[in-house]
């Protein structure tokens, strides 16, 4: 547009053009393209030295080229406050866009009789484009707290502050999926009589027994990944031989059992099903419910293993 306003009689440097429009291109590509601080920051530099350039190179199209150097200077530094993520980039970028921009122009400007005016705008401009840095640097980081915090509630239980079902339910399918010679094993726990507790000491108390149960459920199943699946249903996904899923599910149960909340003694029954590449996480969770069933039957406070490739 400024090539278009230009007076029609101005020739402008044809390789100057192409060094600042290839400039811009590829520096917003760099910046595009890049997956380090650094390279970001130095594509954003380029972009705004080339900019400076491209707008450098269409001031003879103008009646009086001295007088642009300002309001054009000004207009760069600012516009580009938001896209440096750094005080001190930003502060390289915009020195550099002045050098540019001044450049052949700075002894004219120097003498006219406004020369502390422009001192002062100049100055001026440096100071706000440096304010808004700050600002949506501020604002960006804000930003990023924000989502990453949504993100672990997206993943995490409200309740009891352990893995929901949706980050439970990504864990398995890559274990069911895992090329492994090790073998893996879902053991679905539920708590004993939970309904009674919240009929009759109340759903706060019930709260209480869930976070408890998962604590005690975290900490005996640490470093194995466990999660609330709903209600009063939990997972652990157990890496080991048959006879230690055995065991690890009995430990569990001992675990829980030492707890008591609000005057209840709180116990969990186990059903444990074998992770196998031939059937899929829905079969998986199928046959151990059927075991937790069985370990309800049996008298609850227990586990039952099943194993899908018996």
């Amino acid at each position: 547009m400024s090539r278009a306003f230009a007076n029609p009689n101005v020739s402008f440097s044809a390789p100057g053009t192409a060094v600042a429009v290839g400039g811009i291109v590829l520096a917003m590509g760099m910046t595009y393209a890049s997956r380090g601080v650094r390279t970001d920051a130095l594509g954003r530099f380029a972009c705004a030295a080339f900019v400076a350039l491209a707008f450098h190179s269409n001031l003879p199209g103008t009646g009086n080229p001295a007088f642009w150097v300002l309001p054009i200077g000004v207009a760069i530094n600012v516009a580009m406050a938001p896209v440096f993520s750094g005080y001190f980039n930003y502060l390289v970028s915009a020195l550099v866009v002045w050098l540019i921009i001044s450049r052949g122009a700075v002894s004219m400007l120097m003498s006219s009789p406004d020369r502390n005016w422009i001192l002062l705008f100049a100055l001026a401009a440096l100071a706000l484009g440096l304010l808004l840095n700050l600002l949506f640097t501020q604002e960006r980081k804000k930003t990023f707290l924000v989502q990453r915090e949504l993100a672990r509630f997206a993943y995490k239980d409200a309740l009891t502050g352990i893995a929901n079902r949706r980050s439970f339910m990504l864990e398995i399918n890559q274990y069911q999926d895992r090329p492994s010679s090790e073998e893996f094993w879902l053991l679905l726990i539920d708590i004993d009589d939970f309904k009674q507790i919240n009929d009759t000491a109340g759903h706060d108390t019930g709260d209480e027994v869930l976070v408890a149960v998962a604590q005690a459920i975290e900490r005996s199943a640490s470093p194995h990944p466990c999660g609330r699946l709903g209600g009063e249903e939990f997972g652990v996904i157990f890496s080991g031989n048959q006879q230690s899923a055995n065991a690890f599910a009995k430990d569990i149960c001992a675990s829980v059992a030492t707890e008591r909340v609000s005057g209840h003694t709180v116990t969990v029954s186990i059903g444990v099903a074998g992770i196998a590449e031939l059937i899929g996480v829905q079969e998986t969770f199928r046959l151990a419910d059927r075991a937790l069933y069985e370990a309800k039957r049996l008298g609850k406070n227990r586990c039952v293993l099943v194993d899908p490739e018996a």
